[in-house]
């Protein structure tokens, strides 16, 4: 039996795992340096998870839905909304099987902070690109923040972050082995006695940056970018920790 993800049992404990209090301010100013440059009216945020995002973009006056493979993360997210006018829902959905009502309904499709790695296989990546083609207007861009793969070392763990907050400590790792990529977390109670230790790994295949542009292209996007990080103005290279890959869908 396949163990659950730490994502299916502790989705109530993600804005603290991944400190979204501390990082709301300096990603607001991500999103209006986004929003500045594709200037969109209608917003898909796909990997929305607790909602961060959607309303950030939402309180910039755009209109904006939120989507998410975690049923248990639209649900928070929906108890998070507040009366912020521009989020139009949260709602369940996966890249690679976006509902037809959807179709070319959004002049802007961002996939941030790898949400992109849920697709599991290259073959599901290359369905999600399909959908998100499908769902932007003519004109619209398609932005995708990803790990850059390739510039973590082979079989070699990288921490991404320790957070503590209120007596939990989260310990964030990834490795990269072969086409696999692996996230581990390991949650620590400390109010529990003895501490109590649960060690996650959650498994992906990883996207390059070639296969990533390739499929792009392969969809029929034009105009493709690459850059190192979400305020666009920094150029991508090879040793970037990020890749922010941008691409447009051909207008009429």
């Amino acid at each position: 039996m396949k163990r659950k993800s730490f994502f299916d049992i502790y989705a109530h404990e993600y804005d603290l795992m991944t400190d979204a209090a501390r990082r709301e301010k300096n990603h607001a100013e991500e999103v209006k340096a986004i929003l500045k440059k594709f200037q969109p009216t209608t917003v898909l945020d796909a990997g929305c998870a607790t909602g961060l995002t959607t309303r950030l973009l939402a309180a910039e006056g755009v209109t904006v839905v939120g989507i998410d493979r975690s049923r248990k993360m639209i649900e928070l997210a929906r108890s998070n909304m507040t009366e912020t006018e521009g989020v139009r829902s949260f709602q369940y959905g996966q890249f690679e099987k976006l509902p037809r009502n959807m179709y070319n309904k959004f002049d802007l499709v961002v996939c941030l902070a790898n949400a992109v790695s849920g697709v599991g296989t290259l073959g599901g990546l290359r369905k999600a690109i399909k959908n998100f083609r499908a769902v932007l207007k003519p004109g619209g861009t398609l932005l995708i923040q990803m790990l850059n793969y390739t510039a973590l070392e082979e079989g070699v763990l990288m921490p991404v972050r320790t957070t503590v907050k209120d007596g939990l400590v989260f310990v964030r790792m990834t490795e990269r082995r072969g086409r696999k990529y692996s996230l581990y977390v390991i949650r620590l109670d400390m109010n529990q006695k003895p501490v109590l230790t649960e060690p996650f790994r959650s498994e992906f295949d990883n996207f390059t940056v070639d296969e990533m542009t390739s499929g792009l292209k392969t969809t029929g996007f034009v105009k493709i970018c690459k850059y190192a990080d979400l305020f666009l103005n920094r150029r991508f290279i090879k040793s970037s920790r990020d890749l922010v890959i941008t691409a447009l869908k051909p207008g009429l």
